[in-house]
This record gives C-alpha cells, sequence and structure tokens, in this order.
C-alpha cells in the first residue's frame, strides 16, 4: 500500500508549538532585565547601572540551577517515550526538593555577607553601596526563580501551555510596575521587584502539578538523590556553560573596565541585556528541540530524530539570520534608547550593535548538534564545548580589546562560535573517516540505534476511509515478520479502533487531521499512533463502564484487554498512544 510520508508534519507542528511558548517564556523573562536597565538608566543614573553590571557573574553563577532543570527534562523525556511512569514522579519531586533546599541556603548566605560580595566583584565607592542594596532585594527570589524554571520545563509534557503563557506575561508585566512602583528605593528597589514578580509567575505554575491525571505531578514519594545525581550528569553542561561564562565575564569585565572605565561597563550591561532577549531565539529553539528529541531517544525513534533536527535547524537558523539583520538595521534606535546624547561611549554602544549579534546563526547550529549529542548521552565534546566557548570569549576580550579597542569585545563571540561548530564538525568527519553532511552522521547516531527498516512499518492517515486500508497492511506486514495470525489481526483490530476513534472525537474537520502510525516489529509488537486533534487519553475510558449499558467504550476496552501495555502521553499538542503486543 503506498502512503504519505509520516511525521514530517506532527513535527512541525510540535516542535514550533514548543518553539513559540519557549520564546514567549524567554522572552518575558528577559524583558525583566532590559526593562531593569531601561529604569534604573533613565531613573538611577549610569552609576547604578554599573551596579547592576558588577553583578553579572553572580546573576550567572545562579543558573546552575538549569543543570538540574534540563537534566530532569532530558531524563524525563527519556521516561515518558521508554514509558518507565513510575520513575516520572520520583525525578520531578526529588529536583524541586533539591533545588528548594539548596537555593534557599544560598540566597541566605548571599544576603548575610552582601557587603563583602560587592567589594569581591569589584565595585567601590557608591557604585558598591548600590550593589549591595541591589543584592539584598534581588536574592531572596533566586530560589523562586529555580523553581519556577523547573516548573516550565514540564508544561508541554502536561499539555498545559497555556499556564506557561499566563505566568510568563503576568511575570513581565509585574516586574515591569514593581520597576516603576519600587524605583525610589534605589537598586534595592528593582531587586525586590524581580523577586516579586518570580513569586507570582511560580503561584501560578504551582496548581498544574497538583492534579494526579498529568504526565508529570506531584507525588507521594521518597527522594530519590542517585536519580537527580542522574539528571545532574545529563544536564553536566550548563555547570560548565556556567563555569565559563562567570570566567567570561569576569575577564570582559576586567579589559573593558580597564579600557573605556564605568561607561563601557554600562555598554556591557546592556549587551547583556540584549543578547537575554535575543537569546529567546536560540535557546527558546534549543530548548524546544530538547524537550522533543528526549522524548523521540526514549521511543528508540530514529526517523523522527533526525526529522526533528532537520526541521529545527531550518526553521532556526532563520529566524536566526533574520534577527541579526533587524539588529544591525535598528543599531542607531537601539543606542539612543539606552544612552543619552553626549554619553562619552556612544560610539562603542552603536558598534555593539552592529557587530555584537553576528553569532546568531552559527550558535543555533552547534546548539541543535551539542543538544542532540546530550539527548544520548554523549557528554564528552558537549562538556568540553560548554566551559571552553564561553571561556574563550572572555580569554579572547581580555587579550585583544587592549590592542584592538572595544570592538574587539563585540566581535569575539562570532570568531568562537565558529571555531566551535568547526570543531564539532571536525568530530563528525573523524569519526566517520570522511567528509559528510548526512543528518543521521552530524547526530552521530548509533547504527543499532532504533528499528533496522525491514523491523519498521510506518503508515500516514488524513481521512477515516483509509482506516480499514491501514488495518489491512498492518496484518499483512506483521505476517511477513513470522507474527502468528492471531497477534497479527489483533494489532489490525487494535490500530483500527484506535484510529477511528480519533476522527470520530478528535475535535477537528477531518482536513486538519493527521494520524501517523508506527510499528515495530523487535523481541516485542510495539505500536505507535500520533494525532494532532484534542488531548484524549483513552486509559481514563477503561473505568467508565455501566451495567446498563455494557457497549460503552467496548472498543478502548477491547484494546486494552488486547495490549500488555498501553502509554498515553501529550506534548506539545500532540497526542502519543504507544500499545505493546
Amino acid at each position: 500500500m503506498k502512503t504519505e510520508q509520516p511525521d514530517s508534519q506532527l513535527i512541525r507542528g510540535s516542535f514550533v508549538r514548543m518553539l513559540f511558548v519557549n520564546m514567549f517564556v524567554m522572552l518575558t523573562m528577559s524583558i525583566c532585565g532590559f526593562v531593569d536597565s531601561l529604569v534604573i538608566s533613565n531613573r538611577l543614573g549610569t552609576e547604578a547601572l554599573a551596579a547592576v553590571g558588577f553583578f553579572s557573574p553572580v546573576s550567572t553563577a545562579v543558573g546552575m540551577f538549569n543543570m538540574v532543570v534540563i537534566g530532569s527534562q532530558i531524563l524525563i523525556g527519556n521516561f515518558i517515550g521508554a514509558g518507565k511512569k513510575d520513575r516520572i514522579g520520583t525525578l520531578f519531586f526529588s529536583s524541586f526538593l533539591v533545588l528548594a533546599c539548596f537555593y534557599t541556603l544560598f540566597a541566605v548566605t548571599g544576603i548575610f555577607f552582601r557587603d563583602g560580595l560587592a567589594a569581591l566583584l569589584g565595585a567601590g565607592g557608591e557604585v558598591r553601596t548600590m550593589l549591595s542594596d541591589y543584592i539584598l532585594g534581588y536574592l531572596p527570589g533566586i530560589p523562586l526563580q529555580a523553581l519556577t524554571a523547573l516548573l516550565m520545563a514540564f508544561v508541554s509534557f502536561n499539555n498545559d501551555m497555556r499556564r506557561s503563557y499566563l505566568s510568563a506575561g503576568v511575570m513581565s508585566v509585574g516586574n515591569l510596575v514593581g520597576d516603576l512602583l519600587l524605583a525610589g528605593s534605589g537598586t534595592f528597589g528593582i531587586g525586590l521587584a524581580t523577586t516579586l514578580s518570580y513569586a507570582i509567575g511560580f503561584l501560578i505554575l504551582l496548581p498544574g502539578y497538583l492534579k494526579k491525571e498529568k504526565t508529570v505531578h506531584f507525588e507521594r514519594t521518597v527522594p530519590d538523590l542517585r536519580l537527580v545525581g542522574k539528571a545532574v550528569l545529563r544536564g553536566f553542561p550548563v555547570l560548565m556553560l556556567t563555569i565559563g561564562l562567570v570566567m567570561k565575564n569576569t575577564l570582559m569585565n576586567s579589559a573593558i573596565s580597564g579600557a573605556s572605565g564605568d561607561p563601557g561597563i554600562a555598554v556591557v550591561k546592556v549587551l547583556v541585556s540584549v543578547c537575554d532577549i535575543v537569546g529567546i531565539f536560540t535557546g527558546g529553539c534549543s530548548s524546544a528541540y530538547s524537550t522533543l528529541v528526549g522524548v523521540f531517544y526514549g521511543e528508540q525513534d530514529r526517523q523522527s530524530f533526525c526529522a526533528l533536527f532537520r526541521t529545527a535547524a531550518k526553521i532556526g537558523f532563520t529566524i536566526c539570520v533574520l534577527m541579526m539583520i533587524v539588529i544591525m538595521s535598528a543599531s542607531s534606535l537601539l543606542t539612543g534608547l539606552f544612552f543619552k546624547p553626549g554619553f562619552s561611549a556612544m560610539g562603542a554602544a552603536r558598534n555593539m550593535f552592529l557587530l555584537g549579534f553576528t553569532f546568531l546563526p552559527m550558535n543555533i547550529l552547534m546548539n541543535l548538534l551539542l543538544s542532540s549529542y546530550q539527548a544520548q548521552g554523549k557528554m564528552k565534546l558537549v562538556n568540553i564545548l560548554s566551559v571552553a566557548e564561553t571561556t574563550m570569549v572572555g580569554l579572547f576580550a581580555f587579550l585583544f580589546v587592549p590592542v584592538f579597542g572595544l570592538d574587539a569585545a563585540w566581535l569575539v563571540n562570532t570568531v568562537v562560535d565558529l571555531i566551535c561548530l568547526g570543531i564539532v564538525l571536525a568530530s563528525v568527519w573523524i569519526r566517520k573517516g570522511g567528509f559528510t553532511l548526512r543528518t543521521e552522521d552530524l547526530l552521530k547516531l548509533p547504527d543499532h540505534f532504533g528499528a533496522a527498516p525491514d523491523e519498521l512499518w510506518e503508515c500516514a492517515l488524513r481521512n477515516r476511509d483509509r482506516i480499514c486500508e491501514t488495518s489491512e497492511s498492518a496484518v499483512s506486514f506483521c505476517l511477513e515478520k513470522g507474527i502468528s495470525r492471531r497477534t497479527a489481526s489483533f494489532a489490525g483490530l487494535c490500530i483500527e479502533e484506535m484510529a477511528r476513534n480519533i476522527f470520530q472525537h478528535g475535535g477537528h474537520q477531518e482536513k486538519d487531521v493527521h494520524v501517523d502510525v508506527r510499528m515495530v516489529v523487535q523481541n516485542e509488537l510495539t505500536i505507535r499512533i500520533r494525532d494532532n486533534c484534542i488531548a484524549f487519553d483513552p486509559r481514563k475510558r477503561l473505568e467508565q463502564f455501566h451495567p446498563e449499558d455494557p457497549g460503552q467504550n467496548i472498543g478502548i476496552r477491547l484494546t486494552a484487554g488486547i495490549a500488555r501495555q498501553i502509554d498515553w502521553y501529550n506534548n506539545a499538542g500532540v497526542n502519543t498512544l504507544i500499545m505493546k503486543l
């Protein structure tokens, strides 16, 4: 039977939905820093902006919580794809507990020693006092920031993306209002506004994880620190990246402060704020990719793994090129937003917008490749480049700014990303023994990963008229593989019943329905059905039996009786049903 190519439409739709969610969340988070810079610059002056700029190594170090968040996100994706439901709740609760305890201790310690910390960061005089005040307002929100990031990471697994939009939007608005109302309290008020915004976001997200029917939710379970340790190892590149960022920020601040003093530091603070905003495109794309690719790796789905990479690379590269062009074209306008006429580093600020974002296209491609290796647990190159990339940026700035001026600081990101992308490609070519750009080779997928072509049968359904034909084709494939006629007939019956249910109750017009069926014959027979219709967990219908109507949900109950195991989840608007016979 001739079938349409499966996966592409559903993968593209799922990725785009995840991309928009992540971009919106990251945008609103970054707007907080952007708004802080604008309010500080216009209400409190350049010294206050420099004070907050000196805090950047600490705010970067705080990002270590992403080591747990990203590692847990990858592992939970693997568990969902592999049907290991019991480990999902344990890992989620354990990660939540570890982050809450660690960052509460971190915040209390930082507040107690805030004056010494301000001095250690290099601030002096009035700037040091302003920085100490900012620390007092900002640090109480660090535990909430970490826990909010953890909750944000799993909204797609729970098909609860509206709550994510709401939380991020309210946080952004709350931070703006807080800045305007509390700016009279100086840098302390700016830090406190950020703390309050994280508290609001956390309280909006939390109820979504109190419902037992959600894929990821709080369970009464004993914390498993070993499982958290595995998540930490998978997310270890975040720690390496954080170490590199701290070294980068320290070296860059030293170089730029020596070259142009506080005005140069103020320009760097603006660069960091704008990078946070444009980073939503590279970061949002990478985060969406990591969430989905972890599930496909758990499912051992080679075809979807590769299709997702091609989709993410095309979309991400296009967006980054367009964003780079927009920033360069608006360099004069953006400079005027932050600095008043007569500012001593005005030319350097304008050149920063012209040169500082040319790294974006290379960065997205490198991030996608590294995320692919991270999902597979191939951590050596990922860990090395995570720390080397950022460290090299700071080192190159430290070496070249005194020689070539501030423009060197804006170009080092592009130079370093070109070097790192070259290292990744060289590692691929060494592994394959020659030049190659095949997707499977770039992703370094093992030859044994996923089903072999002769073990796999796939079909794309776009209307209900082909359900019976698809079922018959599936039965024929099973018989060809030596499956008993009884089991083959059961497989065809399961596909027919569940596909018919999707078209009948999917909630979309038929022309918009996409149903992909995948069957793998290895040690056991596995059937996977994906669709883009309304979220519908067939397992819930198994309990709905009434003596007066014994035929209610009989098809689903019959399918459940046939299958040895049934798993269902909705990730970014795509329903996935996995049946093992």
